[in-house]
């Protein structure tokens, strides 16, 4: 691989039962890489969309390539692997400027893809 991995964190989104979801609320997230839903996440596992994502404490550290492992893991086709953690890095570093239990969104075009506060915390029955 590249020299992509240079974000680590301990933090991970969480699908939250807020507007579209066809995953497990809980689950982790990662950007879909479908370019039809470049405004939702899809499960890292390939089990589903959410529109909304909480910040999860994993407690263990997380990259780029460790992101790439599991969805690869998963059964994923990937085209252009280096595109793709390039694509988790910046996910990685976006999602370290949010706190914990900060409910977030995802918008703009699979080409370049912002996460933005939906929520500050989960609202009751949704996490």
């Amino acid at each position: 691989m590249g020299d992509v991995m240079t974000t680590t964190t301990k933090k991970m989104l969480c699908a939250v039962k807020i507007g579209e979801i066809t995953m497990r609320k809980g689950g982790f997230v990662i950007p879909s890489q479908d370019e039809g839903f470049s405004h939702l996440f899809t499960a890292i596992d390939g089990g589903g969309i959410a529109s909304f994502a909480c910040i999860a404490y994993t407690g263990r550290d997380l990259n780029a390539e460790t992101l790439l492992e599991r969805y690869r893991d998963s059964g994923a086709e990937i085209e252009d692997e280096e595109l793709v953690l390039s694509e988790f890095d910046d996910f990685l570093s976006q999602i370290k400027s949010f706190r914990v239990g900060n409910v977030l969104g995802i918008r703009g075009t699979k080409d370049k893809r912002e996460l933005y506060l939906a929520h500050k915390s989960p609202p009751e029955g949704t996490y």
